[in-house]
């Protein structure tokens, strides 16, 4: 039996011409609700405790197409204060009787269009703006382009927002006007991440939540700002990962979201990512590691959370002319490559850009993901070794060769210096199964003796098979960067068509 003040109430909700939600403190009602709330809700709700804790105070929030409510009082219970809008009388009438039975609550609405309430809202004035399966009507209404505009502006004006987008294959008539790809709505957010998918009264095709910000990222439960990001690993990556990864840097943190959907890219990003969790979860006690923080890996996005190695990329250092010792670099990485190896790992990127030199002047190898008991380097020549002796010639001579198509054959150990030169020519005559980087870290450390004059002069036919094999290599390289610029092309061009641009 109802409170006979509820009187109101039940007119109302009567007169609805759906209970879209659960009419809030009244669980009377909750038979007849269209869809249950509480699978979003506990997304929602820890998005709003992070992003309290990170402004320090509760938020104020936006909550757009608010229908009866559920998510504005919920918030509001919380601590929020709220603004609802909906464009309904009849769902606005419902939420303020709701409002009017808890005085207590920091929560109002009002009626409106949602295109009209963003174009109005000043920046700032919301914290999070919460928009759950109300765009698809307005991309139905006005076009993607028009929407993907009004959510780029609101990313600038606001902290965060939390989106449930419709799919284009959808069984209903507003689905034709949808992206295949409900993420190019949310392009002005530099962080799009998704919490989940939920299903719908509508049909069994479950609907992404994402949480977007252009100044915090959401991940695990935590967050934090970021003040950098960037969509590729290094300033020579080429679009290597096909726009699939994002890198967020801020308060000494790192933060990695993969994108698992773009089938060309799909098995790089797993191994990435499962690589760098497994090494970083128990790496060996001799090797530089930082401390992960958090992970995680859905069908459609993998992501993980660690502590920042301070410095500079190598590449990047070298590239600006800045000074530095390349045998301490040297000495560095082979000390980090020996803790590796004798735990049965290895590093298979070993480049410039995968190696960071800090204020000491001392490196560290960093691209965790690149580490796994695979003996093999990534790319040509393949053999650990030598991509070791084309990253030891790279440092030693300055000079940092673009791996576009293909790397630069700097094998050659006459174009070395001593004591690396003699190094290398006494690893090359060594048995391939008995290298290692331990032995190589013990041959550059020792003090080194000009002798090798009689060496030099039975080695240098090899020396000369080096130079010619470097020089057909340049030869070829002008036109193999064509080939691989065309297919480059062709696989951005498929890339674009899988995302739906």
């Amino acid at each position: 039996m109802l409170p006979t003040g509820d009187d109101a109430l039940i007119r109302l909700v009567a007169a609805l011409s759906e209970i879209y939600q659960p009419i809030f403190g009244h669980p009377e009602f909750s038979a007849a609700v269209r869809r249950d709330c509480e699978d979003r809700w506990c997304h929602i709700s820890r998005i709003h405790h992070v992003l309290e804790s990170l402004l320090g105070r509760p938020p104020r929030v936006l909550d757009l197409g608010c229908a009866q409510g559920f998510f504005s009082f919920r918030l509001a219970e919380l601590g929020a204060t709220v603004l609802g809008i909906d464009f309904q009388p009849a769902n606005i009438a419902v939420c303020n009787v709701l409002a009017a039975s808890h005085p207590d609550l920091n929560v109002r609405f009002e009626l409106g269009r949602i295109e009209e309430v963003i174009a109005r809202f000043a920046h700032d004035q919301y914290d999070l703006v919460l928009g759950l399966s109300v765009f698809h009507h307005v991309v139905h209404r006005t076009g993607p382009a028009t929407v993907t505009n009004m959510l780029s502006a609101l990313a600038e004006k606001t902290c965060a927002g939390v989106f449930e987008m419709a799919l284009a294959d959808e069984p209903v008539e507003w689905s034709r006007s949808q992206p295949q790809d409900p993420r190019q709505l949310l392009q002005g957010f530099a962080f799009v991440h998704e919490l989940a998918r939920s299903a719908t009264h509508l049909s069994a095709i479950a609907r992404p939540l994402y949480v977007a910000s252009n100044r915090y990222w959401f991940l695990g439960g935590m967050g934090a700002v970021f003040d950098t990001w960037q969509a590729e690993s290094h300033g020579l990556a080429g679009g290597a990962s096909g726009g699939t990864r994002r890198y967020y840097f801020g308060n000494g943190l790192v933060a990695k979201v993969f994108d698992l959907r773009l089938a060309g890219c799909l098995e790089a990003n797993v191994r990435e990512h499962d690589n760098e969790v497994a090494f970083l979860r128990a790496p060996p006690p001799c090797f530089p590691a930082p401390r992960l923080l958090a992970h995680g890996r859905g069908e459609h996005e993998a992501w993980l959370v660690r502590e920042c190695v301070p410095g500079e990329l190598l590449s990047h250092h070298i590239g600006s002319g800045k000074p530095y010792d390349a045998r301490t670099i040297l000495l560095d990485v082979l000390e980090q490559l020996a803790a590796l190896q004798a735990v049965g790992l290895f590093h298979d990127d070993l480049r410039a850009w995968n190696v960071l030199i800090g204020a000491d002047g001392h490196a560290t190898v960093i691209d965790y993901g690149a580490i796994s008991m695979a003996g093999h380097d990534c790319a040509w020549p393949h053999n650990l070794f030598l991509a070791f002796m084309i990253f030891m010639h790279e440092i030693i001579r300055g000079n940092i060769s673009k791996p576009d198509p293909l790397r630069l054959p700097l094998l050659n150990p006459g174009q070395l210096p001593e004591p690396y030169r003699s190094a290398v020519w006494d690893l090359l005559e060594r048995p391939p199964h008995t290298w290692s980087f331990a032995w190589l870290r013990d041959r550059f450390a020792q003090p080194w003796e000009d002798g090798s004059g009689d060496s030099e002069s039975a080695r240098a036919g090899f020396a000369l098979v080096f130079e010619a094999l470097q020089v057909s290599t340049l030869l070829y390289r002008g036109i193999t960067r064509q080939v691989f610029e065309r297919a480059r092309g062709a696989a951005e061009s498929v890339s674009k068509l899988e995302r739906g641009e």
